[in-house]
């Protein structure tokens, strides 16, 4: 008695998943099916960069999908390897293992991997690595070493049709009444009708040719963006700087909020206007703009060092309370700095004011 699924459930189960639908049920159709499913696939198998439509022949030379786009497929030749395990005549099997044609005992099953001198052949600047080596078997990577399908070419003849050689390097053709399958992913060969030759040309496959991914895919490609996109910051048209991975926004009066993929940077009427209160003596700070001196009595303002602020920055200090003449307000620089040549100024006159700038090093001068 036979324990196999039956040809229907496999058909529901395949034909199901790729409409989106859970399989629930063989006597249900694709509509009548409620819960929702897909197929899964890892970031590290999903190519993540163009293929070309119509690459060229060359063996082991990496084609790109367009001038200056990086290379992503290359033609390269494997070794076919047949799986013992599949090994049956498919004509004698009580459920039907056969198709149209008459079969006789042999493998159904095979398997692809690269040829043992790829490294030294291979024009991929990845060869020697990861996946990438000599004899590598393809469904042994997990998706690092990928055939590309042909689904991604409108070519026709199609360029990523696997090739199917014998020992005399004759091609099986797609069409021949064997009736092979491939998978791209997995790289295997299912052969439906197995003989092992017709007319005294062999049927066995013994080697292949076709087209590798060579590019990133997506969970590296999604790595480099984060880790090294280029950016360029402008200001009024000119570059600042280039290939920054991040904008840092200082000062007290700015502000930088996200909405999905747009970044508003806000900055506030502060850094033009803003003004510090002064009743007595203190020392200054870069940020100050403009300085209301309201005392009761004679005060200081003792400057920061001129190498603290940007060439040019300049501030106001005014005598808001104009009482300047009976409370006057000295300015001192540090240290040998001075303002306009001299280490300290006095505004002692009412409403007296005074711009001072730096020269971004060691003196401040009066404008």
């Amino acid at each position: 008695m036979s324990t196999r699924k039956t040809n229907l459930t496999l058909t529901n189960l395949a034909a199901k998943k790729l409409l989106g639908k859970a399989h629930t049920s063989n006597l249900k159709d694709v509509s009548n099916e409620g819960l929702p499913s897909n197929v899964s696939v890892a970031g590290e198998g999903v190519f993540a960069e163009a293929l070309p439509n119509a690459p060229g022949s060359s063996f082991y030379t990496i084609y790109s999908a367009s001038a200056g786009a990086p290379g992503t497929v290359e033609r390269v030749n494997f070794k076919v390897v047949e799986i013992v395990s599949s090994k049956y005549d498919a004509d004698a099997e009580a459920n039907g293992g056969a198709g149209d044609e008459a079969s006789t005992f042999g493998a159904h099953g095979y398997y692809l991997e690269l040829a043992n001198d790829y490294e030294t052949s291979s024009g991929n600047s990845r060869a020697g690595s990861g996946a990438f080596v000599n004899s590598s078997v393809v469904h042994n990577s997990r998706g690092g070493l990928q055939l590309v399908p042909p689904f991604t070419s409108t070519g026709n003849p199609n360029p990523y049709q696997l090739k199917l050689f014998n020992a005399s390097n004759q091609e099986i053709s797609f069409t021949d009444n064997i009736d092979w399958t491939a998978d791209y992913y997995a790289g295997t060969i299912f052969i439906q009708d197995y003989v092992s030759s017709t007319g005294g040309v062999s049927k066995v496959p013994v080697s292949a040719s076709a087209y590798i991914y060579t590019g990133k895919y997506l969970d590296e490609k999604l790595t480099t963006i984060s880790s090294g996109a280029s950016i360029t910051v402008k200001e009024e048209g000119s570059n600042i700087t280039t290939g920054a991975s991040s904008l840092n926004f200082v000062g007290a009066s700015v502000t930088a909020t996200t909405s999905g993929n747009d970044v508003t940077v806000t900055v506030g009427d502060s850094i033009l206007y803003s003004r510090r209160n002064v009743t007595s003596t203190i020392t200054s700070s870069v940020n100050d703009v403009i300085l209301g001196v309201n005392g009761v009595g004679a005060l200081d303002i003792r400057l920061p060092v001129a190498a603290d602020f940007s060439a040019g920055q300049h501030f106001l200090i005014k005598d808001e309370s104009g009482t300047a003449d009976v409370n006057p307000i000295t300015i001192l620089a540090q240290g040998s700095q001075t303002i306009d040549g001299n280490a300290s100024i006095i505004l002692q006159s009412p409403y007296a004011g005074v711009s001072i700038y730096s020269n971004g090093n060691d003196k401040f001068f009066i404008y």
